[in-house]
């Protein structure tokens, strides 16, 4: 499946391009993970997004890139997503598009080899392959829906040697995202906001996460996730200031591979800026 991360709840854009403009304000993000600590080879994910409203917040305008490394193959994609908004008199509903590239990249020298001979095993592999999708979005202040396809083509993965000797006949199957979330006031103080996550691939397992949070004065984030895949997730996001918050998640495996690795971390860097004096919406979303 595609590369995951825990801190989904604050980086909506890397699930739905309808998200784009979602804010009112210039929003970017940085995210790295490194997974399952004390493995060779195990996963690491690094990923920007950043986007914004435009025409007095009728469309949103968005661009991620990300790179995942996992052992000998290392798979890099940049996506420009655009999202048309209609406000209704129960929130704001977002329909996007999204389109960009995948470049796969396999390289066997950064394998213990056994067999030298091996052809396929000889030189390295890239395959470019291009791809679009869409979402719909709908949020007010007190509740959010996100369903997507972002990855609508089923595109042919890397061929075999150096000079595509060996042609892959294996294809990414399409992605299905359904995410959600609500905001529930218990005090002045405190906050709870749980969110779930689904994520479905053709021919692959389910994977569903959920991740309650409280929200202690407007400014701390605090929660707990678990997810199908057996892990457990520890999650945090704290707001410096109105244009600075960092977020931090934990993964504590709860299968067999938890007596290899110390679990999984995950850091993110949030930087959001007015870049027009538009009157405040009160439909646009706050917490999300």
């Amino acid at each position: 499946m595609r590369p995951l991360t825990s801190t989904y709840p604050f980086n909506g854009l890397l699930l739905n391009p309808a998200y784009a403009g979602s804010l009112n304000k210039l929003s970017a993000i940085a995210v790295y993970r490194r997974q399952w600590l004390n493995i060779d080879g195990a996963p690491t994910y690094a990923a920007f997004t950043a986007h914004s409203s435009f025409m007095d917040n009728r469309i949103g305008v968005g661009l991620q890139a990300s790179q995942d490394k996992v052992g000998a193959n290392e798979l890099t994609s940049i996506y420009g997503s655009y999202a048309y908004k209609i406000k209704t008199g129960v929130g704001i509903l977002a329909m996007g598009l999204q389109g960009g590239f995948d470049n796969s990249r396999f390289d066997p020298s950064k394998l213990s080899i056994f067999d030298k001979s091996d052809g396929n095993l000889i030189g390295i592999s890239n395959k470019f392959s291009p791809n679009f999708g869409t979402g719909l979005y709908f949020a007010n202040p007190r509740m959010y829906v996100s369903v997507a396809v972002p990855y609508i083509l089923e595109n042919k993965t890397y061929a075999s040697g150096g000079n595509d000797a060996v042609s892959s006949e294996a294809r990414q199957k399409r992605y299905y995202y359904i995410t959600g979330g609500v905001i529930i006031p218990i005090n002045e103080h405190i906050k709870f906001t749980p969110t779930a996550l689904i994520r479905a691939q053709q021919s692959n397992r389910l994977t569903v996460d959920i991740t309650p949070m409280i929200i202690f004065d407007e400014i701390a984030y605090l929660g707990i996730s678990y997810r199908t895949s057996k892990d457990i997730t520890f999650i945090g996001q704290l707001i410096l200031n109105e244009n600075l918050r960092v977020g931090y998640a934990y993964d504590a495996t709860a299968s067999q591979i938890n007596t290899q690795t110390t679990g999984s971390h995950e850091i993110l860097l949030n930087y959001r800026i007015k870049l027009r004096n538009y009157k405040k919406d009160p439909q646009c979303p706050v917490y999300f």
